[in-house]
């Protein structure tokens, strides 16, 4: 069976749909016979750093959203070099981490 990772990331809700679908036509989001797999949670996040968001020093806030895709290991470095490529921080906010998938060895195809 496939390792398959879950990448995580945050982007202000204004870009949401370019970051996401680069994500996911890089690879992520295929489960099974599913593609386009993806969660997305509306929220705010702050940060304190230089450059797009803000000037450096002061406090910001944003509206942002949080997308979750599931992404087969090997699709992973494609699907983070389309998410850093897409998204407009200097440095995005993102983690993946190893998870199991719940559903047969058969059903994981291509």
């Amino acid at each position: 069976m496939k390792q398959y990772y879950r990448l995580d990331f945050y982007v202000p809700t204004t870009q949401v749909g370019v970051v996401r679908n680069a994500v996911l036509e890089a690879g992520g989001g295929r489960l099974g016979h599913y593609t386009f797999v993806a969660w997305e949670g509306a929220g705010r996040g702050q940060r304190m750093v230089p450059g797009v968001f803000g000037q450096p020093g002061n406090v910001i806030a944003a509206d942002e959203v949080k997308v979750e895709i599931v992404v087969s290991e090997d699709h992973l470095q494609s699907a983070v070099d389309a998410l850093i490529a897409k998204h407009p921080a200097e440095q995005p906010v993102f983690c993946y981490f190893p998870v199991g998938i719940g559903f047969p060895p058969e059903d994981d195809v291509e």
